[in-house]
């Protein structure tokens, strides 16, 4: 019944809470030893003295006799500390150092050779070839095989596991050459200590104790590693590959382009909802019904319902839109695995990309851009939100489409007002990426001005193309950094839509932002007086008003309120500012700093300007 209840206990302990236990037993142990014999260990210690070398001859035979004892300590049971704190008692301080540290570095070569199979015979004969890296419970880790080498038994197997692990073979030897000099320093010092205190008797002590010594600090060094637990980390990288086409009449029976992407990969029926813009769908009384037989006319595709109608522009960037998308999408049975076409303008694609980007936290989505400024740049990028609190694109995501299609046809029933603002993105992107773009758009400003079909399209196409290179290759998609070559003209184009409470459209607010970044850039000396003048030129030539008056709104401080929107983009941009500034046609620069003295004078000198562009039609073109 004891030994039962014996046995139950010492079940319920691991080795490592005995492990203090046995180290006192042995301690006790060794201590009665010596006082029970303590004679008979005198005797035999000063017949040990008579041993010890005497001759230059005699040291070199016990130093290379150390040698290869701790050199074959990997396949021979040698009581290595014993052997060591012996040779410094016998060779003095430096020669005992020397022997243990040739013997120690050769012992953990020998090891890490025979783990590797460099000795194939012996490897064999000692089992080591049966076994591979794959079989070890743990990779062994720097820090372990440095703890490890004053540790009996475990000092060997780590060189061995080593060598089996392919541990990289030059990081071994500098790892192990430094930590056996360092384990043979300790032996040096211990063992003269005690020789000059005249207590071999004590050496011999120590040479039992000071095994227990190294395995009770790794022991030690082991808790403590462990006791902060190691944080976790993850780590996998999302490649996302859509395509940017480029169509006319999308919704003819005879075009395939749509009809490609919606089945690409798709097996069984397509299920597709539409949300289109307003005032896309009143300007294009047909394009319901068009949209609707050229579905009917797929009997792979399922069009769950005639297009929603969606609010144009700024006004379906709001939270109760977004809410009325989720309420759509929920009534219509929308999943995963189902498609939303999102046609219209930048401000509709922002605001159903981010519904397609939540819900269900994640729905298809395929863009129809029908805007200038929506085929040429919004509706290529991977950003979506909403307006929120007064702040522009407060609330988003980034997200990129399934694909984007640009419809050309599309864009003939733009007012002349809507078909002209998209090229301030034209002008943007060529600015400070491609100066030859710039000097085509100055030689076409009068056909560009006119929409002209030829170079309108070279237009949209050389400006998404410039606008992908940067999204994809610039390493940055997902804007983590601040630099934002993109945003040039757009502190102040975010702070005059808000001030015009919209009345601006986005291209009109850019290219005035462009201007005053212009002006200021030449204020610094970037950009010279007449490289500042063709930038003022082109865009006045293509019919934007530069001088609204919402320039000239201050507060109550007498505080230019144009100006102030720096401080709101630098809260955009987490609190260290980053403005794109030209330094020459088709080159930036970021600026940190914004001196506001001179970019209040470049402020002055575009209000001054005082130039107009003639109201253009804001209907649809007939």
């Amino acid at each position: 019944m004891k030994r039962g209840l014996w046995r139950g206990v010492l079940s319920k302990r691991g080795p490592a809470e005995w492990f203090w236990v046995s180290v006192i037993c042995f301690s006790v142990l060794v201590v009665a030893s010596f006082l029970l014999f303590e004679q008979q260990i005198q005797d035999l210690v000063a017949q040990l003295d008579l041993y010890l070398p005497r001759t230059p001859a005699q040291q070199l035979n016990l130093a290379l006799l150390v040698i290869a004892l701790l050199a074959l300590d990997v396949v021979l049971p040698v009581p290595s500390s014993m052997v060591a704190l012996l040779a410094v008692a016998a060779l003095g301080g430096v020669g005992g150092y020397l022997v243990i540290f040739i013997g120690l570095c050769l012992g953990a070569w020998l090891g890490y050779a025979l783990g590797a199979g460099y000795f194939r015979v012996l490897s064999g004969r000692l089992g080591l070839h049966q076994r591979k890296p794959g079989q070890l419970a743990r990779k062994l880790g720097t820090l372990s095989l440095i703890a490890l080498r004053g540790v009996p038994v475990l000092a060997e197997t780590s060189v061995v596991a080593a060598g089996m692990q392919r541990y990289p073979l030059r990081t071994f030897v500098v790892v192990t050459t430094l930590a056996n000099a360092g384990l043979a320093l300790a032996y040096s010092a211990i063992g003269s200590y005690l020789v000059e205190q005249n207590a071999l008797l004590v050496t011999l002590l120590a040479s039992m104790v000071l095994p227990a010594l190294f395995i009770a600090g790794y022991s030690l060094f082991k808790r403590l590693r462990q006791a902060p637990q190691q944080a976790l980390h993850g780590r996998f990288e999302v490649s996302y590959d859509y395509p940017v086409l480029f169509t006319d009449h999308l919704f003819d029976l005879d075009n395939p382009c749509l009809h490609q992407q919606l089945t690409a990969g798709q097996h069984g029926r397509v299920t597709v909802l539409i949300f289109a813009d307003e005032h896309l769908l009143q300007c294009n009384p047909r394009l319901a019904t068009q949209i609707q037989a050229w579905f009917a006319a797929h009997a792979d595709l399922h069009l769950q319902a005639a297009p929603i109608a969606v609010p144009a522009g700024e006004l379906s960037k709001t939270a109760d839109v977004l809410q009325q998308l989720y309420r759509d999408m929920l009534a219509h049975g929308l999943d995963r695995h189902c498609y939303v076409l999102a046609m219209g303008g930048g401000a509709l694609l922002d605001s159903v990309g981010y519904a397609c980007a939540t819900f269900h936290r994640g729905i298809r989505l395929i863009r129809l851009p029908s805007t200038v400024l929506a085929q040429n740049d919004a509706g290529i990028g991977v950003k979506n939100g909403i307006n929120a609190f007064g702040q522009k694109n407060l609330l988003g995501a980034f997200y990129p489409a399934t694909a984007v299609i640009n419809d050309f046809q599309l864009l003939t029933s733009l007012g002349r007002r809507d078909q002209i603002a998209g090229l301030a993105e034209a002008v943007k992107v060529a600015l400070i990426k491609d100066e030859a773009f710039f000097q085509w758009m100055e030689q076409q400003a009068d056909a560009l001005a006119g929409f002209e079909h030829a170079a309108s399209r070279h237009a949209i196409r050389r400006c998404a193309e410039l606008h992908l290179a940067h999204i994809t290759g610039a390493g940055d998609p997902f804007e983590r950094g601040n630099g934002r070559p993109l945003d040039y003209g757009h502190w102040a184009a975010h702070k005059l839509e808000n001030l015009s409470q919209h009345r601006l459209r986005h291209g009109e607010a850019v290219a005035v932002g462009m201007a005053l970044d212009g002006l200021y850039a030449n204020a610094l000396g970037l950009l010279g007086d007449a490289e500042t003048e063709r930038v003022m030129d082109l865009l006045t030539r293509l019919g934007f008003n530069l001088c609204p008056p919402e320039l000239s709104l201050k507060d109550a401080q007498g505080r230019s309120l144009v100006l102030l929107g720096l401080e709101e983009f630098r809260q955009h941009l987490g609190g260290q500012l980053s403005i794109p500034m030209l330094n020459r046609i088709g080159s930036s620069i970021d600026l940190h700093e914004i001196d506001d003295r001179l970019m209040e004078q470049a402020l002055l000198r575009l209000s001054s300007r005082g130039t107009a562009a003639p109201a253009l039609n804001e209907g649809c073109t007939p």
